[in-house]
């Protein structure tokens, strides 16, 4: 292995497109930021994203690559190659699985998740779904090596794509270290600026079908308390039911949907809910509940997919369906001792994940496989 490799970090679904991707790419370059090695990495990405500003800039080993080939499209296919040449990239890393599929040196992929197939609902046609399928399966035929967050992840790659264990390396991922408990200054000026009561529960994420917001409205007009249930994060027009069916069940003044809410003001969101809660059906790895705790919010999460791994006992795990959310809501928000227990667990269940530890891990990959 050489001594010094040149590593292309393809940072070009850092967007608002892809948020739980550009979550991922942001923190993994933060990690390497930190981390002690020798080598160079080159971090293509579109126009102003990341941040030409971000303080990871100041780091001599990173160079930022820019480039107007979106991931989505055609012209990746030949840009990408060429890239990788005029930067003289030993190896190529796409967090993503849409990506260049020829001529880039010895690439590896991180696929997050096979939602496209196991819920292809979540994609809003045929032929979405039918260009999922056949880029997935490329990507992971032309990869050296595959990175995924979570053993429920590599299970599936495992078991749908009949990939080999030993081709796949499991590194979870890290909550930002801006998610912290936030103090009560910050917390009151947040809620008097969103018009929130002292109490609410919060679900902050994308309002796509796999993540069953559907049945956490449902669950929520069982659950009786004085409490507002806030529904937050990015916005799809296509999958407005929630929004609907909170009408069509008379529920338009206990529940509070907050569109697209600043990153800067996710950790006083968190910290300031009387309960986090996250019903999705499938998740690569989940980092919602994972910032949450991090904020010192008692959890209630889906026991599916890869959220057992991510939560562990720091939070309430239970099935995805009305009645157990309704229940554990309702136990929550009534045991002030449980609320105190579960935030307790919580932030020491967050500190055993650091992007430090995924940044360390992935260079592990990027020297095995820069042979």
């Amino acid at each position: 292995m050489s001594s010094r490799l040149r590593i292309v970090l393809d940072a070009r679904a850092t967007t608002a497109h892809f948020p739980g991707i550009a979550r991922a790419t942001l923190g993994l370059l933060q990690g390497l930021s930190r981390c002690d090695h020798p080598h160079r990495i080159a971090v293509v990405s579109l126009p102003g994203a990341p941040s030409g500003d971000d303080p990871i800039w100041r780091d001599p080993r990173l160079e930022r690559v820019v480039t107007d080939a979106a991931p989505l499209g055609w012209r990746q296919q030949w840009l990408g190659p060429w890239l990788a040449r005029r930067v003289r990239a030993d190896l190529w890393h796409a967090p993503y699985y849409l990506r260049p599929f020829w001529g880039l040196p010895r690439p590896v992929v991180t696929v997050f998740d096979v939602i496209g197939h196991l819920l292809p609902e979540a994609l809003p046609t045929l032929q979405a779904r039918l260009l999922f399928e056949a880029s997935m399966r490329l990507s992971l035929r032309t990869a050296e090596h595959i990175i995924t967050c979570s053993a429920a992840s590599r299970r599936d790659l495992e078991t749908i794509y009949h990939v080999p264990t030993a081709r796949i390396s499991v590194i979870p991922l890290a909550a930002d270290p801006a998610f912290a408990p936030r103090p009560a200054c910050e917390i009151a000026a947040l809620r008097e600026r969103y018009g929130l009561p002292a109490r609410y529960a919060l679900y902050l994420g994308s309002n796509k079908p796999h993540k069953n917001l559907t049945t956490l409205v449902r669950a929520w007009q069982h659950v009786d308390s004085d409490a507002l249930l806030v529904i937050a994060g990015h916005w799809d027009r296509r999958y407005a039911t929630p929004r609907l069916l909170a009408r069509q069940l008379g529920l338009a003044q206990r529940i509070r949907f907050i569109h697209d809410p600043p990153d800067a003001d996710l950790p006083a969101l968190l910290s300031g809910a009387s309960v986090f809660v996250f019903p999705s059906r499938y998740e690569g790895f989940g980092l919602p509940p994972l910032e949450a705790m991090a904020c010192g919010t008692a959890v209630i999460a889906a026991n599916t997919s890869s959220l057992p791994e991510v939560v562990g006992d720091g939070g309430l795990l239970v099935a995805p369906e009305p009645a157990a959310l309704a229940a554990a809501l309702q136990r929550v928000l009534d045991d002030t001792d449980l609320r105190e227990t579960l935030r307790a667990r919580g932030l020491a269940r967050a500190q055993q994940f650091t992007w430090t530890h995924t940044a360390r891990a992935t260079l592990a990959v990027y020297e095995a496989v820069g042979v």
